[in-house]
């Protein structure tokens, strides 16, 4: 069963937090061995998203921009990370990889992973499309497609949920996820800041998507037809801004969305 919280107060650790209304300074999830918790980070320039599990495991996707790291790094203070197993970049463009040195130098990073044409001075793991992982004992990821671009669309299998961590939206990579097929992804991140055309509603409805998640960026024009997608689909869309993170603590079988605000 999927428990979707809208206004529902919360209670885990030490804190109560409210979805539409919760000011923090610290979260503490206190997580099971069976949990993780993914958090959308709100850079004002930007993606970066935090993985936390219950065995202590901490994973970041990408960086953001160069503006956005002291951001960055306040929101890692409030969800207590003071280092950083693995760094994810799916895409060589400033809006997501701006701050891997500094990153690493501040939060002690093992293992740095990137697409197969990545370009840079530091060594870095080099996932190919097709490759599937084992991150955690409870996180799995398909690398669905890789551009010549040095950019990579993930699948995250987590229990019983799918994550798509989409970089792309043309035609022809749609197309290709039509083919595999990709069905039952519970949570959606929207490529390209939800700006430019936009996956079709055949291809959302064999998703089955619970929730979208789009980043921002300054002077994002996002598209009319994004949104008339999702809400014909009946999908939820969280605008990650500045001030407000999207948390979403899952288990096996059940997950919650929490929102926390830092103003």
């Amino acid at each position: 069963m999927i428990k979707m919280l809208i206004s529902a107060v919360l209670f885990f650790g030490f804190m109560n937090c409210s979805v539409s209304a919760a000011v923090i300074k610290n979260v503490d999830f206190g997580l099971q061995a069976d949990e993780i918790v993914i958090t959308f980070l709100p850079l004002s320039a930007g993606e970066a998203s935090l993985i936390q599990d219950g065995s202590g495991e901490t994973i970041l996707i990408n960086t953001g921009s160069v503006s956005s790291y002291p951001e960055l790094k306040k929101w890692l203070q409030r969800y207590k990370v003071k280092k950083i197993n693995q760094l994810i970049i799916t895409k060589q463009q400033k809006y997501y990889n701006s701050n891997v040195q500094r990153a690493v130098n501040d939060y002690q990073i093992e293992r740095i992973i990137a697409p197969a044409q990545y370009q840079a001075e530091f060594q870095t793991e080099k996932w190919k499309e097709n490759d599937l992982f084992q991150l955690t004992d409870n996180i799995h990821v398909d690398v669905l497609h890789a551009s010549k671009q040095a950019a990579m669309d993930l699948l995250f299998t987590i229990g019983e949920h799918r994550i798509l961590y989409a970089m792309s939206n043309s035609n022809e990579v749609e197309e290709k996820f039509l083919r595999i097929p990709l069905t039952d992804v519970a949570v959606l991140k929207v490529p390209n800041f939800g700006e430019g055309a936009f996956f079709s509603n055949a291809f959302l409805k064999q998703l089955n998507t619970q929730l979208a998640v789009m980043f921002t960026k300054p002077d994002r024009s996002y598209s009319g037809q994004l949104l008339s997608n999702l809400t014909a689909e009946w999908i939820d869309l969280y605008d990650v801004r500045e001030g407000s993170a999207y948390s979403i603590k899952m288990s096996l079988k059940s997950y919650d969305v929490m929102k926390f605000s830092a103003k």
